[in-house]
């Protein structure tokens, strides 16, 4: 990275946004030619147009006056000179604003600077100009904050035709008035008035290395722009090989890590015919295997995975057995009892309790188990619902249209499904209210005991009946109710989780795949269903691309090695 202050190197506020200039020795590049990241397609082989693209995309983010960004300009330039390098312009650090530049400027472009050079990776030119006290440097103050063993600097001194000609400027160049451990090299810059005369990069280094054997024969070998391209390479290549063992730990975590990618979001899809009927396979069957116990899923209230068939039990648990335990006899039953026996008398007063009375009661109290199994059956919906919903996006992620479809033919499916279960229980209850079985089994079993029970708590001190005949059957009848829909509930409480097992669950799985099969390849539609995500293709390719580029270093790792 370099680090300097600001007309460093030339005038004004040159640098406005990071430039990472990424060289790239490429023995196939006829002539050198250079692209940017935020237009790749475009291919500049003038590198005044590179120039004005820079000035451009600066100025369209940092706006037209002076002040900074810190979104960075990659620059990739080809060419058979030069060797593989980045290279980190960064803004010069700015003492006082100008223009629209904020007052905490000087604040902002160290911050910046700060954020580059802090990574024990990168390598920091510190460059400072030759006409002004080295003491003085900014750069080389900031790169010592950093690295104060001064294992990664580098040091650069620019405008050296500037300096004054004394034995004080060459101690400076010799490192003497401040070491640095990596050296110190002078530079002669190609000036604005050279590139506005048009006088060629390489005339103007042929100026430098005369200019360096004139004033500074015994050191011009260890000076100028191409020594500084071998040292900083020599630099580079040194700091890379103490970095090794690291840097290949962490390509082959990053490899990892991208080859899991490329797992997660699978190959490209060649047949696709094929691919579809196997995703529908696969969904099935992780369908059944959720429900029969050895998949799971986490449910969004859910604080833990478990299988679809123990949510479904859950349900069966909290919403059918828990909900129907509440329904019981009303407190004011006596009061209905006593005005069904009357109603039942007719014209006359009865001598004996009909069993119509019994009938209509037990008959009225059975309707109130409609609603809470109605509702307990549409919460078991809900569940295999979402259980539906898990799956899908989970199989089907790649292919967003596919997985749509998949859904909606499922939940058709489950609809289908959910009214035959609800049509059957309603038959199942009409059937209990048609005809009040007394000659239940376990309803005769209990009965006796219930009324030898009923006796001893209705039996007065004397022995005799503390309770008038009516009071005494409307008591009777009120605890042969409470048997018999106490036999009832629990056999709904056995039917219903069974019929919602055997419908909703087992011929559903039995007639999803055939449902599944028959639609998705009923239309010419299979293109369409298996077209991918588009994030998923760039996620894939950005994927495969890092792959390569960790690939080939490795390769150069291990030649380093």
């Amino acid at each position: 990275a370099v680090v300097s202050t600001q007309s460093t190197g030339g005038t004004g506020i040159v640098t406005r946004r990071p430039l990472i200039m990424q060289i790239n020795q490429d023995h196939d590049a006829i002539e050198p030619w250079g692209s940017f990241l935020h237009n790749p397609d475009k291919k500049y082989n003038d590198f005044d147009q590179i120039c004005e693209e820079i000035i451009r995309d600066t100025d369209r983010v940092c706006g037209n006056d002076k002040n900074i960004n810190c979104e960075p300009i990659t620059l990739k330039i080809h060419s058979a000179d030069l060797p593989t390098l980045t290279l980190v312009d960064l803004p010069g650090i700015t003492k006082n604003p100008v223009g629209d530049q904020p007052r905490d400027i000087e604040q902002q472009t160290t911050a910046l600077v700060r954020k580059y050079i802090e990574n024990p990776n990168c390598i920091i030119l510190a460059v400072s100009p030759g006409n002004i006290d080295i003491a003085n440097s900014e750069s080389i103050k900031l790169a010592k904050e950093v690295d104060p063993q001064g294992d990664r600097t580098l040091a650069v001194i620019t405008k050296i035709d500037l300096m004054e000609k004394s034995a004080e400027n060459s101690r400076v160049l010799e490192g003497k008035v401040i070491p640095i451990k990596l050296g110190i090299v002078g530079v002669i810059n190609r000036t604005q008035a050279q590139m506005d005369a048009n006088i060629s990069i390489e005339e103007c280094l042929q100026r430098e290395a005369e200019f360096f054997k004139n004033h500074f024969n015994y050191m011009s070998n260890e000076m100028g722009t191409p020594y500084l391209t071998q040292r900083l390479c020599s630099v580079l290549m040194q700091h890379v090989k103490q970095c090794l063992p690291e840097l290949i730990i962490r390509i082959t975590e990053q490899k990892v890590i991208q080859q899991s990618i490329l797992d997660s979001l699978g190959p490209r899809i060649e047949d696709e015919s094929g691919a579809l009927a196997d995703l529908v396979m696969k969904f099935c069957r992780e369908f059944q295997n959720n429900m029969n116990g050895r998949r799971s899923v986490q449910f969004a209230a859910s604080e833990r995975a478990l299988s679809g068939g123990r949510h479904l039990f859950e349900v069966f648990d909290s919403a059918v057995c828990q909900e129907l335990d509440k329904i019981a006899l009303p407190a004011d039953i006596e009061a209905d009892i006593e005005h069904e026996i009357i109603s039942a008398g007719g014209s006359k007063p009865a001598l004996f309790t009909p069993n119509i009375v019994f009938d209509n009661l037990a008959s009225r109290q059975l309707e109130h188990f409609t609603f809470p199994i109605k509702k307990s059956i549409k919460k078991c919906s809900e569940t295999i619902t979402e259980i539906i919903s898990i799956l899908s996006k989970k199989t089907f992620e790649r292919f967003p249209i596919l997985k749509r479809e998949t859904h909606q033919i499922s939940l058709t499916l489950l609809l289908a499904k959910t009214q035959v279960v609800e049509k059957f229980i309603d038959s199942y209850i009409q059937c209990e209210l048609c005809y009040i079985n007394t000659n239940h089994r376990l309803f005769t079993k209990n009965r006796p005991q219930l009324e030898k029970t009923f006796a001893e708590q209705t039996e007065g001190k004397d022995g005799k009946e503390s309770l008038n005949g009516e009071q005494l059957s409307t008591k009777k009848i009120k605890a042969l109710l409470d048997l018999y829909i106490h036999i009832i509930r629990n056999q709904l409480m056995d039917v219903v989780p069974k019929t919602v097992v055997c419908y909703m669950v087992l011929q559903f799985c039995d007639d999803l795949h055939k449902d599944l099969m028959k639609t998705l390849f009923s239309s010419d539609r299979v293109d369409d269903l298996m077209k991918e995500d588009m994030l998923v293709e760039e996620r894939r390719e950005k994927a495969l691309r890092m792959l390569d580029a960790l690939e080939r270093a490795d390769a150069i790792t291990s030649l380093l090695e």
